[in-house]
C-alpha cells in the first residue's frame, strides 16, 4: 500500500477548478458582467491576474462582455466569459457573430433555475436548449458538463482546444451545486492538455475564409504577416469580403457546417460504469454523477449500470452502444421537461423509460435518488 507517500492534494471548489483549466489553457482575458452563480470564477481570476498575467474585466453589461471576448481572440488572446442563463440570453447576437466570422469563443455558463430571476441563488440543470439552439442560424458548437472537480480542470483545457482549433463556439456548462462543491483532490492525478498554437503568419494573398474540406480555414490576426484580416456579420466571400452570391453563401454555410464532423470526431466518451450485461441503464451528466453513482452504489444492483456524460453536443456515439443494449433506460436530470433525454431521442431516436427529475432549485441528495431509483427499477 501506498497510504504512506505523500501526495499533494488541493481543496478546491468547483468555479476554482473550472478557473484553474482556464488558466491551464493560456486563457489571458476574462470578460463578465456579475450574475450568481458564475461571478465566483471572475472573483477568484481577479485575484489571480498579477500571478498569471490575465486579464479580467467586469463590463458594463452582457452584451458588451461578450463581444468584447470576441474582440480578444479577434487579437490572438484565448479568451472566455462567464455568465448565467439570463445574461447569455443577452450575449446571444454576439454568439452569432462569433459563429458568422468563424471567431473562437467559449462561454462558461453556470445554471440556476429560470426563466426570468428564477431563483437566483439555487441549482438546475435547465439551460441545455438555450445553448444548444441558441443565437440565429446554424453553426458549429460543443457542449460540456463536468462531472467533477478533476473533469472539470480537463474539460474546461478541452473546450478552449475545441474552439480554437475549430474556430467555433464552445460552451462549459456547470451549476450553482457544483459552482459550490468543494472537497480534496490529489493534483497529481489532474490531467493536462498542452495549449496548441493554431495561428499562422500570414501569407500577402491571405483568404480567411478559404473553402477547405474539413471547413477549417487558417486563421491570422491583424498584425502578424503580410495578409490582410476581414471580418463582418455579413456573408462573406474566401477572403471575407461581403457576398450576396447564391452559390457562394450554400458553399460558406456548408463549410462552417462540417466542422461539426471534426468537432465529433475529438468528442469525449461518456463514462459507463457497472457490469458487462445489464438490463437497465441509468443515464445523467454534470453535477449529478457523483449522487447518482453513490445512490447506485447503495442499490447494489448487478443488472444496472451507469452512463455519465461530460460532453452533451455533439454526442460520441461510443454512448449509443450502452444506450441500445439497454432493456429499461432511466435518466436523472434537474430540470422540468428532460432536455438531454430528448436530446438523445432526437440524436438516436432512442426514447427514455423514465425520467428521474428535480427542479425545485436543490440538487438530488443521495438518499432521494436512491428511493427513486428503487422505484423506477422495480417497475415492470
Amino acid at each position: 500500500m501506498d497510504y504512506l507517500t505523500p501526495k499533494k492534494y488541493a481543496l478546491l471548489s468547483g468555479s476554482q477548478a473550472v478557473s484553474l483549466g482556464a488558466l491551464s489553457s493560456n486563457a489571458k482575458f476574462l470578460s463578465f458582467y456579475p450574475m450568481s452563480p458564475s461571478t465566483d470564477v471572475a472573483i477568484f481570476l481577479a485575484h489571480q491576474m498579477d500571478k498569471f498575467d490575465i486579464v479580467v474585466e467586469q463590463f458594463e453589461d452582457e452584451i458588451s462582455a461578450v463581444n468584447a471576448a470576441i474582440g480578444a481572440w479577434f487579437g490572438g488572446v484565448r479568451a472566455f466569459v462567464t455568465t448565467s442563463g439570463g445574461g447569455y440570453a443577452l450575449m446571444e447576437e454576439g454568439v452569432s457573430l462569433a459563429g458568422m466570422t468563424e471567431t473562437p469563443l467559449v462561454v462558461h455558463l453556470a445554471q440556476r433555475p429560470s426563466p426570468a430571476t428564477g431563483l437566483p441563488t439555487r441549482t438546475s440543470q435547465s439551460d441545455l436548449n438555450l445553448v444548444l439552439y441558441s443565437s440565429h442560424g446554424d453553426f458549429p458548437r460543443a457542449i460540456f458538463s463536468p462531472r467533477n472537480l478533476e473533469d472539470a480542470f480537463f474539460v474546461t483545457q478541452k473546450a478552449f482546444d475545441i474552439a480554437d482549433k475549430y474556430q467555433c463556439v464552445s460552451y462549459i456548462l456547470t451549476d450553482q451545486y457544483f459552482m459550490s462543491m468543494m472537497y480534496n483532490i490529489d493534483s497529481t492525478q489532474l490531467e493536462f492538455l498542452e495549449p496548441k498554437n493554431y495561428i499562422i503568419q500570414t501569407p500577402q494573398d491571405y483568404k480567411r475564409y478559404e473553402l477547405t474540406q474539413n471547413g477549417i480555414s487558417k486563421r491570422g490576426i491583424p498584425g502578424f504577416g503580410d495578409g490582410i484580416i476581414v471580418a463582418n456579420g455579413n456573408e462573406h466571400d474566401e477572403y471575407g469580403d461581403i457576398t450576396e452570391d447564391e452559390t457562394l453563401s450554400k458553399l460558406m454555410l456548408e463549410k462552417r457546417m462540417r466542422k461539426i464532423d471534426g468537432i465529433k470526431s475529438e468528442s469525449l466518451k461518456p463514462m459507463y460504469i457497472g457490469p458487462q450485461i445489464f438490463k437497465n441503464l441509468v443515464v445523467c451528466y454534470g453535477s449529478l454523477y457523483e449522487n447518482t453513482k453513490e445512490a447506485l452504489e447503495l442499490l447494489k444492483r448487478d443488472d444496472t449500470g451507469l452512463l455519465c456524460y461530460s460532453q452533451l453536443y455533439p454526442l460520441n456515439d461510443d454512448g449509443l452502444n450502452y444506450l441500445k443494449k439497454a432493456q429499461k433506460l432511466i435518466f436523472v436530470e434537474q430540470n422540468f421537461s428532460g432536455q438531454f433525454a430528448n436530446l438523445i431521442w432526437k440524436e438516436y431516436g432512442i426514447k427514455v423509460d423514465k425520467l428521474i427529475n428535480k427542479y425545485t432549485g436543490r440538487q438530488f441528495f443521495v438518499e432521494e435518488l436512491k428511493e427513486k431509483l428503487e422505484m423506477a427499477l422495480e417497475v415492470k
